[in-house]
């Protein structure tokens, strides 16, 4: 892999726009993991608080949103990964850069 400034910015931008993408769709999918139980719930409107959240808990409904929610957080955590490695290869560029000016002037 090799960068200039320009695609490196490019790169940054483009893969930390991906993790606040991802970020965003992991965290709307675990604010709304109760709502989604309390829809479940309402399903046993005769039923105990305790027993119609166990019912609802083996919801289908509730199990596929926890699925969901839990590939979201994973896409988020890789996405994170890929931009926080880019970003120590753009530190590890601008010390080369850095270095390669030093020289030159050196000689």
């Amino acid at each position: 892999m090799s960068y200039n400034a320009e695609t490196l910015a490019a790169e940054l931008s483009k893969r930390g726009l991906e993790w606040a993408d991802r970020e965003s769709a992991a965290a709307l999918l675990e604010e709304t993991r109760k709502t989604v139980l309390s829809d479940c719930q309402a399903d046993w409107p005769g039923e105990s608080n305790a027993a119609s959240e166990s019912k609802a808990l083996r919801d289908p409904r509730y199990k596929e949103h926890l699925k969901n929610m839990v590939e979201a957080r994973r896409l988020a955590n890789r996405a994170r990964v890929n931009y926080d490695v880019l970003k120590a290869y753009e530190g590890l560029f601008r010390t080369q850069e850095a270095t390669r000016r030093a020289e030159a002037s050196i000689r």
